[in-house]
């Protein structure tokens, strides 16, 4: 298989409806074990082996997802997942019920014919770094066993690599096997897998820069009323996240007994009283996307942008631009589509997974993300968009990931708001230059990469290090 290129990455896959609260802890290990629960069906019914007797699940759980997973909700993602349920679609009611649902009658039905065992609190184990005295492929590390009479019969390595993306490990070579449809028998008409392809790709044709993903999603299959319509959906799913968010009272579950304040805030800003000094957009980016990470948090109906830990900062930033320049429905496509571009990127040379990289590759690609799409939006040549992308990225540099109790609460909220406004004010910066600057987009993702790589592990979503220990 060709390696993960840029242009084989959708926008709809940077972003994905599911729930909270992290992407890769939750949502991530959930479609890890919808798709085991697939693929343990197919792998026995080719073996001819029928309906092997007492037949038992074991989840073993390694790493970032083993230190932090009860934080995230883990267990109750994989019990969704083996149930049957997938992020996107199922009730977020149905998807928390699971893992109870399990407890009362520990049996799975993996098809028709086939009925397994699994008790979450005696099957699904929290390990640590180490697999088969060797070191995990990644800090997100899940293995599958289904055994019978205490024989393994079929087991299968996933990992849950950010975005809710997930990447099975090859049981022969021990390879990562990029999950999804790949483009690699696609000749897309406008090729890239870096920041100054795509550029050279926009000059060269004359089209706008989404028209360059539109026309090579075309060639993939997905025509651009499709693409479209279901950019559409992210879009009212963001709305709905942000407006869930700015009704909602309460505290936040995990135990750190963090208060709401979305509600509070907007109310404050929306009530015409004068305040002792606010920026020219007042406090609306920040509130946003405080709002929806709040949700996030709760567990709620939310999108990866490109990860949960971060999936405030997009709907905030473009929700405000809406807002003050009456943005259409189309422009706001135009910037998802833009957006996804340099989530891409980041994906294929550094990484959007904070167990990886740090709060770097989620906070920070969000920021970038955001300011790209905030850019194109208004008007701004290819060149002025990656100026703005790598003003977000390069001043998110080195920032870790350290969840105080692994939840995502503190200070991953607040980091959403602060994103928000260094996006904005990127895209500002960008809009007033010529788009000519020192550091590119495509240096400033090698730097991310390695950063990321020279960062103590604790530092990197383990609960462990930094603000995690109070």
């Amino acid at each position: 298989m060709n390696p993960l290129r840029a242009d084989h990455i959708s926008p709809l896959d940077m972003f994905k409806i599911g729930v909270g609260p992290s992407s890769s802890h939750t949502v991530g290990p959930m479609v890890a074990a919808l798709a085991f629960r697939k693929e343990a069906v197919r792998a026995l019914e080719e073996a001819g082996q029928g309906r092997p007797p007492d037949l038992v699940l074991q989840v073993e759980l390694y790493g970032s997802l083993s230190l932090t997973g009860k934080g995230h909700q883990t267990d109750g993602a994989v019990c969704a997942g083996l149930s049957g349920l997938c992020p996107r679609d199922s009730e977020v009611a149905a998807i928390w019920r699971a893992m109870d649902d399990l407890r009362q009658n520990p049996y799975l039905d993996l098809s028709p014919s086939l009925r397994v065992k699994f008790h979450p609190d005696q099957d699904l184990h929290w390990l640590n770094w180490t697999m088969d005295d060797g070191p995990i492929p990644h800090p997100n590390t899940l293995r599958f066993r289904l055994l019978s009479q205490d024989r393994v019969i079929f087991q299968e390595v996933i990992l849950s690599v950010g975005g809710g993306f997930i990447e099975p490990v090859d049981k022969e070579t021990g390879e990562r096997k990029p999950a999804g449809e790949s483009t690699e028998f696609f000749k897309l008409p406008y090729p890239y897998n870096s920041a100054e392809e795509f550029i050279e790709q926009v000059k060269k044709s004359g089209l706008p820069p989404w028209q360059i993903v539109i026309a090579n999603e075309n060639e993939r299959g997905l025509n651009e009323s499709d693409l479209r319509c279901k950019l559409e959906q992210i879009l009212n799913v963001f709305d709905a996240c942000i407006e869930r968010g700015l009704t909602t009272d309460g505290i936040l579950p995990g135990g750190l007994n963090v208060k709401r304040r979305a509600r509070s805030l907007y109310q404050q800003i929306t009530s015409g009283k004068p305040s002792t000094w606010s920026s020219p957009m007042g406090l609306k980016p920040s509130v946003y996307a405080i709002a929806v990470n709040e949700e996030n948090a709760a567990g709620g109906r939310v999108v990866t942008a490109p990860t949960n830990g971060s999936s405030g900062l997009i709907p905030a930033v473009f929700r405000t631009l809406q807002e003050c320049q009456n943005l259409s429905r189309e422009t706001l496509q135009n910037g998802l589509i833009v957006a996804s571009v340099i989530g891409a990127l980041v994906k294929t040379h550094a990484s959007i997974s904070g167990a990886e990289v740090g709060c770097q590759g989620e906070v920070g690609t969000s920021c970038a993300m955001a300011a790209a799409g905030a850019t194109a939006m208004l008007g701004g040549s290819a060149e002025q968009i990656e100026q703005a992308a790598e003003i977000g990225i390069e001043h998110h540099l080195g920032m870790t990931c350290d969840p105080i109790k692994g939840l995502v609460q503190v200070p991953c909220i607040e980091r959403n708001a602060m994103g928000a406004v260094k996006a904005l004010n990127a895209a500002e910066l960008s809009l007033a230059s010529d788009g000519q600057h020192l550091i590119s987009l495509d240096r400033a993702l090698l730097v991310m990469k390695q950063t990321g790589l020279d960062m103590n592990q604790k530092y990197k979503e383990t609960a462990t290090g930094g603000l995690a220990l109070g």
